[in-house]
């Protein structure tokens, strides 16, 4: 569970603590210190202090751009919440941790519908937050959107949990506190929370109701263990629109290892040209576009994976927000995962390029990486000769860019 101090965070781990010792589920509490504020180390040990109390492991994330970024005076908040989301999934992903619990409530879930109805947001951006999504592989649970700000501080009154107040929430400067300061006003004129958080109801069953036809269309898609999609273009073209690009934008984001879907503009300019024509190959959203006879073909844009991760014995890292690599051996040894450039050889493949797999989609596949060169390549069966003689050396991957509903997760297990 993600525990700042504040009086959110600290409700949902005495809510959660009863729930999971009555289930004999192991709580862990992660806190990120920013280092935006100097009092962000002072606070993120007195979590500590606090949930050692109640016998919870606890680990402090720190994030070590903070220093740099608090300069920025217009994108600091919002650089801080990806690097929050990005270090407490890979704490997850490397400690086998399935999910991650936010104390995101109901104020909360106001202000976002507001937010985005501002930037003239459609309905999936309307429909706020919902109460579970995966991100890099972790389930993202929000139990709390049903309750008010109100009912937290009530818990935390009633157990005598003494909590942080974050100057920050209280700046003008961003617009989430802005939107939380109009309230009085937009309540006069009768958007009260209740409903607005029945509008933002309203908004997420017609979600659902799209998220079902796309559902169906992305029945006839299919994935490879390399990580790419193919969809029938007639199927595409005989659905109505919006089902069509929710389809295209739900592929396109899981091909590219991407949180969020491409911009509406670039993607309805796809959709239109694969609809009427003339088409060309195309790039969108860190992808590769390509049409093949009858088939949509979608794999990753390798000049776009700049990503590398330290792997080390008996962990797991999620690489380029695609793959999660997972190393068990009986010697220590440590390698950089990276993708594979086009002019590197194989030794044991005769230097050759095996020929099973598209140059374009061997680029985009995680290469294990030591001080001699290429140590590993997993989707290619491949060990240099010394990795393969180290006793007990196993390499699992499997495709996350499957694990997000877009197919099933099976389909890219290797």
């Amino acid at each position: 569970m993600a525990v700042s101090g504040g009086v959110d965070s600290l409700a949902l781990t005495h809510l959660l603590l009863r729930w999971a010792r009555e289930r004999h589920i192991v709580v862990h509490g992660l806190t990120v210190d920013h280092r935006l504020r100097d009092a962000a180390a002072f606070e993120a040990a007195q979590v500590g202090t606090w949930l050692s109390q109640h016998e919870v492991p606890h680990t402090v994330l720190r994030w070590v751009d903070g220093l740099q970024v608090r300069e920025r005076t217009g994108s600091a908040q919002s650089a801080a919440r990806d690097a929050r989301y990005g270090l407490m999934t890979d704490w997850c992903t490397a400690n086998d941790c399935s999910h991650l619990f936010l104390a995101h409530h109901a104020d909360d879930q106001v202000e976002t519908f507001l937010q985005r109805l501002a930037r003239g947001s459609g309905v999936d951006g309307l429909a706020a937050m919902a109460s579970a999504i995966l991100r890099d592989g972790i389930v993202i649970a929000r139990p709390l959107l049903g309750f008010s700000k109100f009912q937290l501080m009530a818990v935390c009154r009633a157990l005598e949990q003494p909590w942080i107040d974050d100057p920050s929430n209280q700046n003008p400067a961003a617009a989430r506190v802005r939107f939380r300061q109009s309230q009085q006003i937009l309540e006069r004129e009768g958007l009260t929370r209740s409903r607005l958080l029945a509008t933002v109801g309203h908004l997420q069953r017609a979600r659902a109701a799209l998220d079902h036809a796309v559902g169906a269309l992305l029945e006839w898609s299919s994935w490879d263990d390399f990580g790419s999609a193919r969809l029938p273009v007639e199927r595409i073209v005989e659905v109505p629109d919006e089902i069509a690009l929710r389809a295209l934008a739900r592929l396109l984001t899981a091909a590219g290892g991407q949180v969020f879907g491409p911009r509406f503009d670039s993607l309805a300019r796809l959709h239109a040209r694969l609809v009427a024509g003339p088409w060309c190959d195309a790039t969108l959203h860190g992808c590769l576009v390509n049409r093949e006879g009858a088939e949509l073909h979608i794999s990753r844009e390798p000049a776009q994976i700049t990503d590398k991760r330290s792997l080390s014995q008996n962990t797991s890292v999620v690489w380029d927000k695609r793959f999660k690599l997972t190393l068990a051996a009986d010697v220590a040894a440590t390698f950089t995962v990276a993708r594979l450039p086009m002019a590197t050889c194989l030794p044991g493949f005769g230097g050759a390029t095996p020929v099973t797999i598209p140059v374009r989609l061997r680029e985009t596949l995680p290469a294990l990486f030591d001080s001699q060169g290429v140590a590993a390549m997993p989707h290619l069966g491949y060990r240099r000769a010394d990795i393969a003689a180290i006793p007990g050396f196993r390499l699992g991957v499997i495709g996350v860019s499957a694990m997000s509903a877009v197919a099933p997760s099976g389909d890219a297990k290797l």
